[in-house]
Parts: structure tokens; C-alpha cells; sequence
């Protein structure tokens, strides 16, 4: 080879030599600021995905590597000042070519954009390594905050549970306190006086100065369900002196009282307690109607008659004279009922016994008188239903008398006639035909029972 050709071959080889030694040397800033280039989306990658870190992390070179884990240490260690400062730094190198140039004048141009929008992009890019921690932050003040509320409100919570719980122990204590001022129960004692005889706890309750028989007892536990009020009245009542008497010394003391009202509520009849159960009976006995069975009319007799009897005994006592007033006791009205109950007395007392029939007659008088309502209403029917009863048990005398009594005291005479002659229809036809004629004086075609007792003549 010629010595020429090999002088322009070394020639363009050391020119190319010195060409690649300037776009290497050329490119390394190149290569910085397309590593700072990337290190800045990496910053924005690193904030939002963890995978980008390490897309970057591969593509750059060993020297680029140095860079980047300064980086990381700088981002670790510096605050977002300090980055800026960084990437001033890399974009401020000179650029040994055109290429680089451009890049490095189209770098300013970001880098200006950044700026112009300081509170928008770059300070977005460059805050959000310092937003999860931002956020953390916050959201542990808030929790810490949310904490601190729950801990302010949640002792005057407690506090307020606490003062009802006091309440509570304090209600608690209170009843007990209620409860301990009563003095213990002499269990021996009061099964003494349960053993005794009613008289002799009646003896023992007049020598501490209750002056009060069987009659007395009951007659107050119609007034009152509570047996410790009663007690309290009688004592206060008869004015005795608690103290003055001991079980030990005398035999008795003022829990004596207590015993009797118990014993008495065991045995009679009816007390306030029952009001409610005998307004429940009322109500359904009211609505009986008379059957064939003769049994079983005679049975639900006698439990009208108990009934009657009880609201007979809760008006006496409380001097009730009117039925409407009994309502607001037993809650029932018992008119309904007391008719039925003479219905069924008029049915079944004919196959009774003949002192039924009196005992009847001054059972019904004593509900009727009680209740002026009812006496008006039925005073005459009872009457009249009770001559009956004689009548057909044989007494005609009584029988008699009781209708000669009613045809003297009402105006009703043709309704009364009618009833007085037909009762002896079946027993003596003569004389119900005689009782029929009598009716004239007083009766004619203008009455309601005037047919009827024209009947009777015609039989």
C-alpha cells in the first residue's frame, strides 16, 4: 500500500478517533441530562407506581446507576428544594454539540413551563414523594384528632354512664335501705299468731287497743288492696303505741294486725283486689240464656247468685246507689246481668225448696233497694215473680197478699191481673177465672193485657 493512502487512512482514522472522542465526550452530558431527562419522570413514577423505579433502574448504565442511587439518596435524604437544585444543576451543563443543545434548549423550555406552572406541575411532581407522607401525616392527625375527639367525648360518655350507674347503685342502695329499715321478720312469731285461733288474735289485737271484730277486717279490705296501708290506718286509727308492745313480754305486738288482715283476706268473700274479676264475671254471665238442662241452669244460678251477692256487698260498702256508679269499680255495668239472674231465679226456684224462695225474695229486695235505678225499673216484676214463687210452692196466702199489695201500689193493674190470674191457670182454673172477672173495675179494651185476660175467662 502506498505510503500516501496509509498517511489519509491514519489520517481518517485519528480524525475519527477525535470525532467519536468528541460525541463521546459530547454525549456524556447528553446522557446526564437524558438521565436527569429520566431521573424526573422516575421522581413522578416513584410517587405514583413502584414498578417504574424499576424500568429506570435497568435502562441506565453503571455510571448511570451511581447517579440514580444518588439520586434516590438525595430524594431520601434531601426535601423537594433540594431536587430542584439537582436538576438545575444537570440542566445548566454546557452542550458540546447541536444535538445536545437542542436538547438542553428544549430542556429550559420544560424546565420554564415547570416554573410557570410552579403551583401546578413541577410543584405536583416534586411535592408527591412528600404527598404520601403529606397524607400520612394528615390522615394521622386525623385519626389522632378523631382520637383526641373519641377521648374528649368519651370520658363525658363515661362520666355519663357512670353518673347513671351511680343512679342505679344509688336506687339499688336506697331500696335497700328502704327495705332494711323494716325490721327482721320474727318468722316464729308470725306462724304463733297464724296458729292462733281468730278470736284469740282479735282478744289480743283489743288489749293493745284495736277495738275491731271479723266484720271490721273484711269491711276494710274492701276499701283497700294493700294490707300494709290498712295495718298503718288501724294502728294510726286506734292510736297504738308500736314500741309499747313486745312478742317477748306480752304475746303480741303490732305485727299482730298485719297477721289478722292476711288471715281475714284468706276467708272472705271479697276484697278490692277482686273488683277486676268480678267486672270480668259480670261480663260474661250477663249474656247466659236458659237451656233444657235442668242441671245445667241450676248450677249457673248458683254462681249468678255469688255474683250478684259480691256486687250487692262492693255497693253497700261503698254506698253506691246508682248502677252507673258501680262501673267505675268493676269496670261493667251489671244491669244486664241482674235481669238475667231474675230470669233464671223465676225458671229454676219453682223445683227448689221453699226457703229458697224466701231467701230469694230478700236477696233480690236488698240488690234493688241498694240500687234505686234497678228498684224502679223492677221493683214491681220482683214483686210479682216472687207471688209466683209462693204461689206455685203451695203458699197461696203469701202469694195472694204480695199481688193485692201490687195492685194497690201500681198503675199497671191490667199487666198485674193478667199475671195474678194466669199463675193459677194450672193450679186452680175457678179462681184464675174470679182474678180475671176482678180485673174489670179497673181494666177495659184500652189496655195492652185486656186480650190476655179475656183468654184466661175463655178457657
Amino acid at each position: 500500500m502506498p505510503a500516501k493512502t496509509r498517511s489519509k487512512k491514519a489520517t481518517t482514522a485519528t480524525k475519527s478517533a477525535t470525532q467519536k472522542k468528541t460525541v463521546s465526550a459530547s454525549a456524556k452530558p447528553t446522557e446526564v441530562s437524558k438521565t436527569a431527562k429520566k431521573v424526573e419522570p422516575a421522581q413522578k413514577d416513584t410517587t405514583t407506581k413502584t414498578a417504574a423505579k424499576k424500568t429506570t433502574a435497568k435502562k441506565v448504565t453503571p455510571a448511570k446507576k451511581t447517579t440514580a442511587k444518588k439520586t434516590a439518596a438525595t430524594k431520601k435524604v434531601e426535601k423537594p428544594a433540594e431536587t430542584k437544585t439537582t436538576a438545575a444543576k444537570v440542566e445548566t451543563k454546557p452542550a458540546a454539540t447541536k444535538t445536545t443543545a437542542a436538547k438542553a434548549e428544549a430542556k429550559p423550555a420544560v424546565t420554564t413551563t415547570a416554573k410557570a406552572e410552579t403551583k401546578t406541575t413541577t410543584a405536583k411532581v416534586e411535592a408527591k414523594p412528600v404527598a404520601k407522607t403529606t397524607a400520612k401525616k394528615a390522615t394521622t392527625k386525623k385519626t389522632v384528632a378523631k382520637k383526641a375527639t373519641t377521648a374528649k367525648k368519651s370520658p363525658a360518655k363515661r362520666a355519663t354512664a357512670a353518673k347513671a350507674a351511680n343512679k342505679k347503685v344509688a336506687a339499688k342502695k336506697a331500696t335497700t335501705k328502704k327495705t332494711a329499715k323494716k325490721p327482721a321478720i320474727n318468722t316464729e312469731k308470725i306462724e304463733q299468731y297464724k296458729s292462733f285461733a281468730m278470736d284469740t288474735c282479735f282478744e289480743m289485737a283489743r288489749a293493745m287497743g284495736v277495738n275491731m271484730d271479723y266484720d271490721n277486717y273484711a269491711s276494710l279490705l274492701l276499701d283497700n288492696a294493700d294490707i300494709d296501708a290498712l295495718t298503718k290506718k288501724v294502728l294510726d286509727d286506734f292510736h297504738v303505741d308500736t314500741k309499747a308492745f313486745t312478742f317477748e313480754k306480752d304475746g303480741y305486738d303490732a305485727d299482730l294486725i298485719h297477721v289478722i288482715f292476711e288471715r281475714v283476706a284468706d276467708t272472705v268473700d271479697i276484697k278490692a283486689s277482686d273488683f277486676e274479676q268480678i267486672g270480668k264475671d259480670v261480663k260474661a254471665h250477663a249474656a247466659y240464656t236458659i237451656k233444657d238442662d235442668a242441671t245445667a241452669n241450676n248450677e249457673e244460678y248458683q254462681k249468678e247468685f255469688d255474683i250478684v251477692r259480691k256486687v250487692l256487698m262492693i255497693a253497700q260498702r261503698k254506698d253506691i246507689h246508682q248502677s252507673a256508679d258501680l262501673v267505675d269499680l268493676i269496670k261493667a255495668d251489671v244491669t244486664d246481668m241482674i235481669e238475667t239472674f231474675m230470669d233464671l231465679a223465676y225458671h229454676v226456684l219453682p223445683l227448689f225448696e221453699y226457703d229458697d224462695v224466701k231467701y230469694y225474695e230478700n236477696f233480690i229486695f236488698a240488690v234493688l233497694s241498694q240500687l234505686d235505678d234497678l228498684h224502679q225499673k223492677w221493683g214491681a216484676r220482683a214483686l210479682m215473680d216472687i207471688a209466683d214463687l209462693y204461689i206455685k210452692h203451695g203458699d197461696y196466702g203469701q202469694g195472694d197478699a204480695d199481688y193485692n199489695y201490687v195492685l194497690r201500689e201500681n198503675q199497671i193493674k191490667d199487666m198485674i191481673y193478667y199475671r195474678f190470674a194466669n199463675v193459677y191457670v194450672d193450679i186452680d182454673l175457678d179462681k184464675a177465672k174470679a182474678i180475671a172477672n176482678s180485673a174489670f173495675q179497673y181494666v177495659d179494651d184500652r189496655y195492652d193485657y185486656y186480650p190476655k185476660i179475656i183468654e184466661i175467662l175463655e178457657k
